[in-house]
């Protein structure tokens, strides 16, 4: 992404590893809006804001677990059951730019799950 804008709740996101894209959430606001939508930061890398993204072909995902989901083009997509393994806040963040005074996300912030998947921003849901 050429231009890099504050992440909202609703931003839609990817995994490299995961079948689908998904909207990264924010239960509670930390009280910081762009265009009247919460802002995001460092530290919402939980799993109440990083759902799974699907189906997970990484092979270092230790599930025995099989799910069959429809895909994004409409076919049938099946494997183990992604369920993001975040142990660390979000890399490439705006550090000049505090929200409860952690740094901000922004387009550019970007995270690595434990079984490999490079996770990544399409969009800062200001949209």
């Amino acid at each position: 992404m050429s231009d890099e804008y504050y992440v909202v709740r609703g931003a839609s996101m990817r995994c490299s590893c995961g079948s689908h894209k998904r909207k990264i959430n924010l239960p509670a606001s930390h009280g910081a809006f762009v265009k009247t939508k919460p802002m995001m930061n460092e530290d919402d890398y939980k799993s109440v804001n990083v759902p799974s993204f699907g189906v997970c072909s990484s092979s270092a995902n230790p599930s025995s677990a099989k799910v069959y989901l429809v895909g994004e083009n409409g076919g049938q997509v099946e494997g183990k059951p992604c369920k993001p393994m975040l142990m660390q806040p979000w890399m490439n963040t705006m550090k000049k730019t505090r929200v409860e005074n952690k740094p901000a996300l922004t387009t550019s912030s970007c995270h690595m799950c434990m079984y490999k998947g490079s996770i990544t921003f399409e969009s800062s849901g200001q949209e």
